[in-house]
Parts: structure tokens; sequence; C-alpha cells
């Protein structure tokens, strides 16, 4: 088992913890026992008698794979980690200590994967804080998060920050999967997938996060985009995502120039703000191509992960000078080293972490409009540990509070509160289209 604390250089020198997060789930009353008892029995007798809310919890028992792990040993590595590592030591004390008790023979008992890593996060859930999480193999966050805490993976298991997809993350909404983010420049974008499709099945099967595109190179994706409407089929190309890189490629791809009354307005969805490298893009793209001649501003917080140092506000700052060459030969070139133009940043409940602090920051600056839905309220520092089974467990080994006060739990409330509806919203995005209105003012 290894494990690695994320750091950079924050603002005026200090360190700071890289604040990932992943969104807060929210409270959910599930009985375990029920749900070990029943994924027991639907694989006795091929049925489940319980709610769909309990198929949700499990990411549905009908999914069956060999574990190839002990089930027991790594439930004490797992709360063994937790009691060790977890920044409250109130909170994994006693209650910790019955919380054993309650959910051991219940990770024993399970019969696949998803069931013992639900058994897992349920025990963590108790704990009530963001950063504290558990990601198995058949769950894409692992890849992002070994993608992005890079020094726990061993040279000889470079495979571990790879999975297969075809480009989107999904959210359940009363025992439905529909697309909650498709990743710019991926299969599922150029197909025309969109937010808000309910995902019927794949290939004909149940859908599964990871387990339905591997080994394939193409799938059959059945969507609906209205309830009870008609079912569409779309031919997606599968590919190997990689931790490292997918966040850079559909940042890079998200950039682009919308035309909205005469004025160019400049949009890049930054889905992971968890390294400097997605900052020096931004600028990149700002400053030096394309999206320098543009007007205005979008900057897109929502989903994705965190990640992001306050510093990274420098860039929407008055300048400190303005600078002009004039060159023997051509035109003058002026240069501030800042945007210096008009910005409206998108969040939603799904903002977490660094990108909680860029818009606390954002905000008491006064450096432009904040549109959308409250960020998550994850804002602790969270450590990440590669498990000897290849899972992942988060935990977080750190609070913080930002000017003398805690967001965990809390968020940042947006200038303009705007809802985006996930289920059949093919594609609509009102908090965007606000955002663009402000701008073309």
């Amino acid at each position: 088992m290894k494990s690695f604390v994320w750091l950079v250089v924050g603002c005026g020198g200090f360190l700071w913890p890289v604040l990932l997060g992943g969104h807060r789930e929210p409270d959910v009353e599930v009985s375990l026992p029920s749900i070990a008892a029943n994924c027991q029995a639907r694989s006795e007798v091929g049925q489940m008698d319980q709610p769909d809310a309990v198929l949700e919890q499990v990411g549905r028992c009908s999914h069956q794979d060999e574990l190839g792990f002990d089930r027991g040993k790594m439930f004490d590595e797992v709360w063994a980690l937790v009691q060790e590592h977890f920044f409250d030591p109130a909170a994994v004390g006693s209650k910790w200590e019955a919380a054993r008790t309650e959910f051991r023979q219940l990770a024993i008992d399970s019969k696949t994967h998803d069931d013992f890593a639900e058994i897992i996060r349920e025990m963590l859930r108790g704990l009530k804080t963001s950063h504290t999480d558990y990601f198995a193999a058949t769950n894409p966050r692992r890849g992002q998060m070994l993608g992005i805490f890079q020094m726990l993976v061993p040279e000889d298991r470079q495979d571990l920050w790879l999975y297969p997809s075809i480009g989107i993350d999904c959210e359940q909404v009363e025992g439905r999967w529909f697309v909650r983010s498709v990743f710019d420049g991926t299969p599922a974008a150029e197909k025309g997938i969109l937010f808000g499709d309910e995902i019927v099945n794949i290939d004909e099967k149940p859908y599964q996060p990871v387990e339905s595109f591997k080994g394939r190179e193409k799938v059959k994706v059945a969507i609906r985009r209205q309830q009870n409407g008609p079912i569409e089929l779309f031919d997606v190309p599968v590919k190997q995502f990689d931790g490292r890189t997918m966040f850079e490629d559909a940042l890079l791809a998200s950039a682009k120039i919308i035309e909205q009354n005469n004025k160019a307005i400049a949009y890049v969805h930054v889905w992971s703000y968890a390294g400097l490298k997605y900052q020096e893009h931004l600028r990149d793209l700002l400053m030096f191509k394309d999206l320098r001649h543009a007007d205005a501003l979008v900057l897109d917080l929502r989903d994705g992960w965190g990640g992001a140092s306050l510093e990274y506000l420098n860039l929407f700052r008055e300048p400190i000078a303005n600078l002009t060459s004039k060159p023997r030969d051509g035109e003058p070139m002026n240069f501030s080293g800042v945007w210096g133009k008009p910005i409206v940043l998108l969040t939603n409940n799904r903002s977490t972490s660094g990108k909680e602090l860029l818009t606390y920051g954002f905000k008491k600056l006064g450096l432009g409009q904040v549109v959308g839905e409250t960020t998550a309220g994850a804002v602790v520092a969270g450590r990440g540990f590669l498990l000897s089974n290849d899972d992942v467990l988060y935990v977080a080994v750190s609070d913080v509070e930002v000017d003398g006060k805690r967001l965990e739990g809390r968020g940042v409330d947006p200038d303009v509160f705007v809802e985006r509806p996930l289920p059949y919203a093919a594609g609509a995005d009102p908090q965007l289209e606000t955002a663009l209105n402000i701008l073309s003012r």
C-alpha cells in the first residue's frame, strides 16, 4: 500500500494541499443488512425484492464479478488506515469501533466488487466528511484519481490509471442512469450524446461505468431523451482513458468562441484543476492563442475534480503594469500579463474543493460574477492510498478554514442562482445561457 499527499505552492509562498474533492454525497437512508441479504437472495433465486433505492445504492446487484481478494483483510486494511489518518480523532474513536462491528461481516459476505465497495462507502459516509471515499476498479474515478496522484502508481503497474469508456460521467436518479458529464473531445461528445440523456442500456445490457466497455472497440448506446419517449441508438467507439492526461485533453477541446450580440465570448471548461498544468493551458489559451481576441470569458468550473490554487486568480487581477513592445518593423504589441476583460465563473454542486477556494477568492476580490449553484461544500484536504487489491482509498487528513471559517458542508453561493435539471435535459444549459447573457449586454 502506498500513499501520497499532493502539494503545490500557493499564494504568499505557503504550501497548500491541493483539494481535489469529488462531489459531496447526500445523506441516504439505506439498510446495509438488507442490501447484503437481498444481493444474496438475488444470487440464489435470480430476483430482488427491494425497491429501486437499494438497487441504486449497490450499483445493481445483478453485476457479478470475481473479487480476487480477501474481503475481511481488505476491510481491516481500510478501517485501520482511516483510524490512523482521518483528521478528527474523535470521529474514529468508539464510533469507529462500532462501525467495524456493524460493517465488517457485511463486507465479508459481499458477492461482487461493487457490493463490497458500496458497503465500505456506506461506512465512510458515517464520518460525514468530504474527501473520504473508496474507489474500486469498477469505478472510473479510480483511474482519474491515480492520474492525479501519480506517485501512488508503481512503475510496473502503469495500467492502473487507464480505464475503458466513451467519455461520460453518469449519475443515478430514481434507479435510472443519466449522463452528468460529456467530456469535451471524446467519442461520446463527437457522437452527440448529451447532458441529461438517460442511458437505457449498453449493447442491450445494463449500464456499468467500466464493465460495459471492457474489451470493446465500439458499443451501441441506447438513449432516451424524453421520459417514456422513444429510444435512440448511438454507435460509439470505446477508447482507453488515461487519468494523467484526459482532463488536459478535455480542457483544450472545450476552448471555443461563442458569438452573441456582436460580442466574441471565450469559453473554457476546466474539468480538473489538480495541477499547475491546467492553469498553464488556460493562460496560454487566453493570452497567446485564439481566445486572446475575445471580448469576455466564461470559465466553467462545474463537475470534475478540484485542486485549484488561490494564486491562479492573479490571471484575472489588475495588471502590475501595461507593457508595449515596439519593434523596428511591424506593429507595436501590448502585454499586461493578465486577462483584463469581463469574466463569469460557472459553478454547481459538484464544483469541489480547490475550485471552491477559487470561487471564494474570485468573489472576495470582486473579479466578476458567479453563476450557477452553490458549490459542493467539500473543503478539507485529502490523501490517497493505493490498497493491496489495487482499489483506492481517499481520506480527509486535514481540516481547512478560509478567513477563519469552514466551507466544508457550506460551500460558496453564486451571485446569480440558476439550476440545471438533469433528467431528460437534452443538453440544455440555462447556466451557460445566463452567463452569456450577462457578458453580451
